[in-house]
């Protein structure tokens, strides 16, 4: 496990777990001070309930004032944009416990303090210096003080590193959903182009009175079942795609003049592999409707590869058009927003003429690395 990968565990960890990480962490900040000392060597168990009872009560609203201000206190000041507040509930807070201590000091141990300075000096051990401060002993007060400071920086730390993982989150939410809107309305603009091409196609046939018509209808039929129940369904198996390209390709080739070709090509080694839907089906139809001249000897190649994960597509056709009209404009500018919002640094897209032919090449690494 590497260092990145234990840090992740522990943040889950506390995240479904914070009181197992707190409260061993209280208990050793509580404890800890009276394992340090020799008291009980020194004084009676009652004794050292009355001499670190103040000790004890500077504790329970330190701990409470750590709460208050990880949950409360500093993420309103950071929603609000006034961390001037900050220092102000410090500053009050560090009120409150000076005056608890010359509350508890003056009614509970000023009576007891020369029976506890006589035994702390029998024991040999060094008594305190009797410098007072508003009837409090000074290092009584800078103890209480630091301690406040310390555990009050730390649930700041918290409270701002959780805020902050809070509004990344928020963001990132914010940038799924917008995706995920995008891609919608990406798609409402696939579904109407590919119907209304392949509907003019239906149309010739009809017009031609072809036996064909029925088979026609049928891989019709499929494609419109692919594309209204497994289009907005997210990534299909490349099966499913490909057998939607053949549909469409088989279409095509019943209204071929003798003189047009049409190729597709596939070699998948796992038709298993997903894909977003309806994705290569832009380049198909403009190299079909660019490629095909109707006077012309022409040929459109269009491959599918798949290995290992990785797809190659790739249309080869005859330039008949110095400048494509803006309807398969948005289709290409279609797909490489759907490439960008899929598959970000796992594709490369080539598109343009090359040697006379108008060339489309295209590689996804369907299988994340």
């Amino acid at each position: 496990m590497t260092g990145n990968q234990f840090f992740e565990y522990i943040k889950q960890r506390y995240e479904r777990y914070p009181l197992a990480f707190h409260l061993p962490g209280w208990a050793l900040y509580v404890v800890l001070p009276y394992q340090i000392l020799p008291l009980t060597q020194v004084f009676s168990p009652h004794e050292i309930t009355v001499l670190f009872g103040i000790k004890a009560l500077n504790e329970a609203l330190i701990i409470a004032f750590f709460y208050l201000n990880y949950h409360i206190l500093t993420p309103d000041a950071l929603r609000r944009g006034q961390l001037a507040r900050l220092p102000l509930a410090g500053l009050g807070m560090s009120a409150l416990l000076t005056a608890t201590n010359a509350l508890y000091y003056h009614y509970v141990i000023v009576a007891d303090l020369p029976r506890f300075s006589a035994k702390l000096t029998q024991a040999g051990l060094t008594v305190p210096g009797q410098k007072e401060w508003l009837g409090t002993p000074i290092p009584l007060i800078i103890t209480s003080l630091i301690s406040l400071l310390l555990l009050t920086s730390v649930s700041t730390g918290f409270a701002m590193y959780r805020e902050r993982t809070e509004r990344e989150a928020r963001h990132q939410q914010m940038v799924i959903e917008k995706k995920e809107a995008e891609l919608s309305a990406l798609k409402l603009q696939i579904s109407p182009h590919f119907l209304f091409n392949t509907l003019n196609n239906m149309r010739w046939l009809a017009r031609q009175k072809s036996d064909q018509t029925e088979e026609a209808i049928m891989r019709l039929s499929d494609m419109l079942r692919y594309m209204i129940y497994q289009a907005d369904r997210g990534p299909v198996a490349l099966a499913k795609e490909t057998d939607y390209l053949t549909d469409y390709v088989t279409l095509q080739q019943l209204r071929l003049a003798p003189h047009n070709q049409l190729v597709f090509e596939t070699d998948l080694d796992d038709d298993r592999v997903l894909i977003e839907p309806l994705l290569l089906i832009p380049f198909v139809e403009n190299a079909v409707k660019y490629g095909l001249h109707h006077e012309h000897e022409s040929a459109v190649v269009i491959r599918l590869r798949l290995k290992q994960g990785t797809l190659r597509f790739s249309t080869r056709n005859h330039l008949y058009v110095s400048k494509p009209t803006d309807d398969s404009g948005i289709g290409v500018q279609n797909v490489k927003r759907r490439l960008a919002l899929h598959y970000p640094d796992r594709h490369t897209l080539a598109v343009g003429p090359h040697g006379g032919e108008f060339c489309v090449d295209l590689q996804i690494d369907l299988i994340e690395r």
